[in-house]
């Protein structure tokens, strides 16, 4: 059970971090109950996921003849499952990886310092979406806004795996750059598999 402390905690924590203050990483609860518990993030992440899949629905929508069949049950349903198998393929990868990689050690304060972030890192993904479908910015606008989103994430998780892990850019570089391509090409194989 997350309980509101826990919650603020790990939540002001990753804001810290966001902020670029690297000792926040001493924030966490990198308890084997903290590190479970961080798993209980996605809470935070599912009311902003539900406005970013309500968004992407109707810009795909928008593309689409009048007359095409969509099931929105089935497409949110789709999203859904993408959100949890993205949400746990991360630590399953790094935990496979951490002992080749000699981060063993910070393997746990990795994951929950990212997993408490991800609600940080799917609000900044949905604010170009939601402003492009719901407020009509225009598509110049939102590309010009998810550029800086994802500069923001970018430059987000680089802090902390850097303060996580204790180490340089470089393995904080190789690890993001692990994270966002294997978030990339779950979420194509998942839509390929749903489009069948």
């Amino acid at each position: 059970m997350l309980s509101a402390d826990d919650a603020l905690r790990g939540l002001s924590s990753a804001w810290a971090l966001f902020l670029g203050r690297r000792e926040a990483i001493r924030g966490f609860d990198t308890s084997f109950r903290g590190f479970w518990q961080s798993f209980l993030a996605i809470v935070f992440v599912l009311p902003i996921y539900v406005l970013f899949v309500g968004a992407e629905r109707r810009m795909i929508l928008s593309d689409q003849p009048a007359d095409l069949p969509f099931g929105d049950v089935a497409f949110a349903l789709w999203r859904l499952i993408a959100l949890v198998i993205d949400w746990i393929a991360f630590p399953l990868l790094m935990a496979v990886l951490a002992r080749p990689l000699g981060i063993a050690g910070r393997y746990v304060r990795l994951i929950v310092a990212f997993n408490w972030g991800g609600p940080i890192v799917a609000a900044l993904m949905a604010v170009p979406a939601v402003l492009l479908s719901y407020a009509g910015i225009g598509e110049a606008g939102a590309s010009m806004l998810l550029l800086v989103a994802l500069a923001a994430l970018i430059r987000f998780r680089l802090i902390t795996a850097r303060a996580a892990l204790d180490c340089g850019f470089g393995m904080a570089a190789a690890l993001v750059a692990i994270e966002l391509l294997l978030s990339l090409v779950l979420g194509q194989l998942i839509s390929r598999i749903a489009a069948y």
